[in-house]
């Protein structure tokens, strides 16, 4: 005797009922739905309530907008030289726990008031951050550059994205709210901040191997001139070369394509000492000091709007209070 077992049909554990299914979808929305016009009714009943509380807010908070006087900043790009970024980060801090713990001693020696350094304070943030879709984007870049990579075109490419890969500029803000002495503090500030003897000495020491550097450079160039004028004018006298190859002395070959190739290389180092030079005089390079701004303060942050949020928000919790009341008095009376 043998066992037939049946696979088509099953048990109802094992199975979901479809009906059940989307019974349950009917009873979720019906209760959203039943939410949302409970609140419509709650809004309409209360309307005049709602409606006397939001003007109310909004004169409060307009009135107080006028009252208080709005936050200023000013914004500094700056490029820190020689590794000074996390110096940047650490004075920035200080400059914070001196006017958090009211360091008049500190901020005299700044020729800064008692008054003008109050509800004073400094923030420093990268310049720009790139995002995961941007990095993405640029190794894809990269990869199709891979069949063009002995191109110079492609090299000067790579060249510029790392340069912007790398870049360290900081922006410092200065908040305060006082549009005449607050940027005179930000400028005294700012002169603090850059007076590290540490990173002056440094600074001094790498523009003066920088100079040393130049001028061994144009040396260099120049004899590399004269090696080729030379081999110029001995091509014209002569046909001693063949296939661009000058034999000088004991079958000695100069390569001239060789030698323009370094002149060029040394034209390039130079270039970018110079521009060294140029950026690199103190411990951060001022990029942009901007001028006194007010501060863009985001909509939900303004009184004129989070007042009346407030207000309504209260008088809204109060009929939660009332009508969680009246539902435990009734299960109390069950």
């Amino acid at each position: 005797m043998s066992t037939h077992v049946s696979n088509s049909s099953g048990s109802p554990n094992d199975e979901l009922d479809l009906g059940q299914l989307f019974a349950l979808i009917k009873q979720a929305f019906l209760g959203v739905f039943k939410f949302f016009l409970r609140f419509f009714l709650y809004g309409r009943k209360n309307f005049i309530w709602l409606a006397v509380l939001a003007i109310v807010g909004a004169a409060l908070g307009f009135g107080l907008s006028k009252i208080s006087s709005e936050k200023l900043k000013t914004e500094v790009i700056v490029s820190p030289n020689l590794e000074s970024k996390n110096y940047l980060y650490d004075v920035v801090n200080e400059i914070n726990g001196k006017i958090k713990s009211k360091d008049t001693v500190f901020f005299a020696s700044l020729s800064i008031g008692d008054d003008e350094f109050e509800k004073f304070e400094v923030k420093v943030e990268p310049v720009t951050s790139k995002s995961d879709q941007d990095l993405e984007s640029e190794i894809k870049y990269l990869e199709a550059l891979q069949p063009f990579q002995n191109s110079p075109a492609t090299s000067d490419i790579i060249r510029n994205m790392l340069l912007d890969q790398n870049s360290f500029e900081q922006r410092i803000t200065f908040l305060y709210k006082d549009p005449i002495s607050g940027p005179a503090v930000a400028s005294k500030l700012m002169d603090y901040i850059n007076d590290n003897e540490y990173f002056k000495r440094l600074v001094q020491t790498y523009n003066a191997n920088d100079r040393s550097r130049l001028q061994q450079n144009d040396s260099i160039i120049g004899q590399l001139d004269r090696i080729i004028e030379s081999y110029a004018a001995q091509m014209e006298s002569s046909k001693q070369a063949a296939e661009g190859q000058l034999v000088l002395s004991e079958e000695e070959a100069l390569d001239i394509p060789q030698l323009f190739t370094l002149k060029n290389s040394i034209i390039t180092q130079s270039e970018l000492r110079r521009v060294n030079l140029e950026q690199r005089f103190a411990p951060l390079s001022v990029v942009n000091f901007g001028k006194s701004q007010p501060l863009k303060t985001p909509l939900f942050g303004k009184s004129i709007v989070l007042i009346p949020l407030i207000l309504i928000g209260i008088y809204i919790l109060i009929d939660l209070i009332k009508y969680l009341n009246r539902k435990s008095k009734e299960l109390l009376s069950e």
